[in-house]
C-alpha cells in the first residue's frame, strides 16, 4: 500500500472526516414501476435512538426519499426499542448505531449501542414477523452491532475490510462476489443485480440460515488501526485476509426477516467534504440503489 493511499485510509477513520459528509438531496432513482401506490405500502421505521451516524433527515434521506416512491411509509424510531415500540414498524432499519461513549470518539473500546432488554425485544419482534435491516459499518459501528449479531448467527469482526477494484470495492456477480438471491434476482431482468459497489465496511462470518449477497474476493484484507500504524511511520498495516468473508446477508428467522449491511454509504447517496460522490449516487455503483430498494422489498415479502 503506496503512502497516498495510506493516508486516504487514515482520513476514513477521523470522526471529524465523516462529519462533512453530507446528504445529496439532488439524488432522484428512476422507478418506473413502484410496488405500492403512494404511501399504501408496509412501514418502515429508521433507527435514530442510539447515536445513529445515518439518520432519516440526515445521511439517509436520499435512501428514505426512494422508499417513499415505492409506496411505503417511512418514519423515525426514536428512543429504546420496546416491544410497544415495535409494534408499529413493519421494517426496521438500524443504521450505524453506537454506545454514547464512541458518539465522539471513535477509539477502543466499543461497546455495545444496544441494552440487552432491547435485544431481546427485537430478537421477538423479528420472530413474530418484523423484519430487520441491521446496517453496521467498519469500526465502531460493527463493535456497536456485535451483540446483536451474535444473537442472530453473525460474527462481525470490528474492523476495516477492503478489495480495493478500481478505487472501490466492487461485488460482481461474474466472479461470485456477488451471489444469486431473490434479491439480487430482482422482479425482472431490468433489476437483476450485477454488481454492488462499498466504499470501506466491515467483514463478518455467519452460522445458521444465512445466505450470502456480498462476499470479499481472495485479496480482500482487513486492518485494525491505520492511524496507529501512520504514526509509526509504516508503509505497511498489519492484518488479516478476509477472503472468503461476508459484507451482505440474508437470512428468514422465525416468522420474520432479516438482512445485514456491513457497509452503510451504498445505500446513501452523500457528498464528502470535497465534494465527490459516495453512495448511490456514485459512477462507481450505477446498480446500488436498485440493490438497496430490492432489500427492501424482500424484506415485506414482496419479492
Amino acid at each position: 500500500m503506496n503512502i497516498s493511499k495510506f493516508f486516504i485510509l487514515v482520513l476514513l477513520i477521523n470522526p471529524v472526516a465523516y462529519a462533512q459528509q453530507q446528504a445529496d438531496t439532488g439524488f432522484q432513482f428512476n422507478n418506473p414501476n413502484p410496488v405500492y401506490a403512494s404511501v399504501t405500502g408496509p412501514r418502515v421505521c429508521i433507527d435514530e435512538g442510539h447515536h445513529n451516524f445515518h439518520t432519516l433527515d440526515g445521511r439517509y434521506l436520499p435512501f428514505a426519499q426512494m422508499v417513499r416512491e415505492d409506496g411505503y411509509v417511512v418514519q423515525a424510531h426514536q428512543g429504546l426499542f420496546t416491544e410497544q415500540s415495535l409494534s408499529v414498524c413493519e421494517i426496521l432499519l438500524i443504521a450505524n448505531a453506537l454506545h454514547a461513549s464512541n458518539s465522539n470518539n471513535w477509539s477502543y473500546p466499543h461497546p455495545s449501542a444496544f441494552a440487552a432488554q432491547e435485544i431481546q425485544a427485537l430478537i421477538l419482534w423479528v420472530n413474530a414477523g418484523g423484519k430487520l435491516l441491521l446496517i453496521a459499518d467498519h469500526a465502531p459501528f460493527a463493535g456497536a452491532a456485535a451483540d446483536l449479531g451474535a444473537v442472530s448467527g453473525l460474527m462481525m469482526a470490528d474492523i476495516y475490510a477492503v478489495h480495493r477494484r478500481q478505487g472501490a470495492d466492487v461485488f460482481m456477480r461474474n466472479d461470485n462476489t456477488l451471489h444469486d438471491h431473490a434479491i439480487t434476482q430482482g422482479r425482472n431482468t431490468r433489476e437483476s443485480i450485477q454488481n454492488v459497489t462499498s466504499f470501506t465496511g466491515q467483514a463478518a462470518m455467519m452460522t445458521g440460515d444465512w445466505q450470502a449477497l456480498l462476499s470479499f474476493s481472495a485479496e480482500a484484507f482487513a486492518y485494525i488501526n491505520p492511524q496507529q500504524a501512520y504514526q509509526q511511520q509504516t508503509t505497511q498495516v498489519q492484518g488479516f485476509s478476509v477472503s472468503g468473508w461476508f459484507q451482505a446477508a440474508a437470512r428468514e428467522w422465525g416468522n420474520g426477516r432479516m438482512v445485514f449491511l456491513g457497509e452503510a454509504a451504498m445505500c446513501s447517496a452523500q457528498t464528502s467534504g470535497n465534494g465527490n460522490p459516495m453512495g448511490m449516487n456514485s459512477p462507481q455503483a450505477p446498480q446500488n440503489a436498485q440493490f438497496c430498494l430490492n432489500l427492501v422489498r424482500w424484506l415485506s415479502e414482496d419479492l
